[in-house]
């Protein structure tokens, strides 16, 4: 079978965001390999596209997706060639490498084996684009889970993607984990990870948004840690139009991420005015991820 393969390097900050943008063009999957837990290292992100899906149009629109993208952070031309009666499913694995997540988790490709003893394994399979543990706001996310989570906390990933998030979460000591996305590729990822991990009894997996998580929280109580690694955009009307903030208790936390630098005064504007207090800010200069605390109608021990 032919394939066109399309392909370019950049930062492992920013490869998740090409990969997730190629994935609307390459539904067999996206790839990102490279050493993406080195500090500064090349990632390269591939897509494939099968030849009847290659038409001149559609590869005119993925320069201009790259071209967009390229006007927020570099990016170089992406490059295609066409490849002969290849298995690309099989062979873009050989250049996947484990991740080191926050101070416990080692991301690991699900065929692999853990290389690192200190570190729990999280089996991932990056074919999922976004949420591979390339991308800087999904470490950030993972290590502010870390810092709040306690054992047997009600949490909710809001736009789940790979499902990595949850599954941190679980892994991380969470009593229930509700788990959702719009996108149906994004639901079977999430279950596929929280069989491949253990943790299926402990997530609840749907498809849907912030009235699906209202719906189910309802029957338990407000949760106690809600993380949302998705647009900017999409975060400031969930703060201020949809209520994100009334799905988390008392005192309890709320992770934000996906933001780029010149989106973090806008988001924490809505966050403010949604009553919640910034605790705690991480980034690089480009990508920012902020904790937010919700008031506490009693005092709370410190988490």
């Amino acid at each position: 079978m032919k394939w066109l393969e399309v392909s370019l390097t950049t930062s492992g900050e920013n490869a998740e965001a090409v990969a997730d943008m190629l994935a609307e063009y390459a539904p067999g999957g996206t790839a990102i390999s490279g050493e993406l837990d080195r500090p500064g290292a090349g990632a390269t992100v591939q897509a494939f596209l099968a030849a009847e899906d290659a038409t001149p149009e559609v590869q005119q629109k993925i320069r201009e997706g790259i071209w967009h993208l390229s006007q927020i952070v570099p990016l170089p031309e992406p490059s295609f060639r066409w490849i002969e009666g290849e298995d690309w499913a099989e062979t873009w694995r050989d250049h996947f490498h484990p991740i080191a997540a926050g101070r416990r988790l080692l991301i690991v490709p699900a065929w692999m084996q853990p290389n690192d003893p200190l570190r729990r394994p999280l089996f991932l399979d990056p074919g999922m684009a976004f949420g591979t543990g390339a991308h800087l706001s999904t470490r950030q996310c993972i290590e502010a889970l870390e810092e709040r989570i306690r054992p047997g906390d009600l949490v909710v990933d809001v736009g789940c993607g790979s499902g990595i998030l949850s599954v941190a979460a679980a892994l991380f000591g969470a009593g229930h984990v509700l788990a959702c996305d719009i996108d149906e590729h994004a639901i079977a990822a999430t279950v596929r990870g929280a069989e491949l991990n253990g943790v299926a009894s402990q997530i609840e997996v749907f498809q849907g948004s912030l009235p699906e998580v209202g719906a189910r929280l309802a029957g338990f109580r407000q949760a106690d840690v809600l993380v949302a690694n998705i647009l900017a955009s999409i975060l400031r009307r969930m703060l201020l139009e949809e209520g994100l903030a009334d799905l988390v208790g008392p005192a309890g936390w709320i992770v934000l991420s996906g933001l780029l630098q010149e989106q973090r005064d806008e988001l924490d504007a809505a966050a403010q005015q949604a009553g919640l207090t910034l605790e705690v800010e991480a980034g690089d200069g480009i990508w920012v991820t902020l904790t937010y605390r919700k008031p506490s109608e009693s005092p709370a021990p410190d988490r």
